[in-house]
């Protein structure tokens, strides 16, 4: 029997003087070899579809609120999860990286997302009640990790 695999990858950008969500967009796919495809989540959209993206989404929610609650200048967030079930569909493992851009204040160097702050997060996303109400026996591994900046060659030289 084979297991089956639901990957999915979030963007969202924050902004304003809350650095609230702004916007937020998802895609998925059902394998490795396939395109990512936008969801855009229907009354047609199966069931168990959307029990994933809640859980997609919860993470993330916890992980915003979190964030914000800390003060922390959110710019934008990129995740993805992939689940993986049995050929019953019984979600097996669940896994995810969420990777945050912080903005930087007005001529000042974009602040570090510390060691500190990205276990609070993990922690405080271990309680979004989407995957606490996952089975024990499920492999649950969500991890938070600072964006890496792009790197401006020659920036400011003459």
């Amino acid at each position: 029997m084979t297991n089956l695999c639901f990957h999915f990858r979030l963007h969202s950008h924050h902004g304003g003087p809350d650095h609230a969500t702004q916007s937020l967009s998802v895609d998925i796919r059902n394998d490795d070899n396939d395109r990512w495809l936008p969801l855009e989540p229907s009354l047609q959209t199966p069931g168990f579809r959307l029990y994933l993206l809640s859980l997609l989404l919860c993470q993330h929610h916890y992980l915003v609120a979190n964030a914000l609650e800390r003060h922390l200048p959110l710019k934008a967030v990129d995740g993805e999860l992939s689940v993986t079930t049995s050929s019953g569909w019984m979600i097996e493992s669940v896994n995810g990286t969420f990777r945050v851009s912080l903005e930087p204040a007005a001529g000042e160097a974009t602040p570090a997302l510390d060691p500190d702050i990205i276990a609070f997060l993990e922690r405080r996303m271990t309680v979004c009640p989407v995957s606490r109400n996952l089975p024990a026996k499920v492999t649950k591994a969500i991890a938070v990790e600072a964006a890496l900046q792009p790197v401006l060659e020659n920036a400011g030289l003459g």
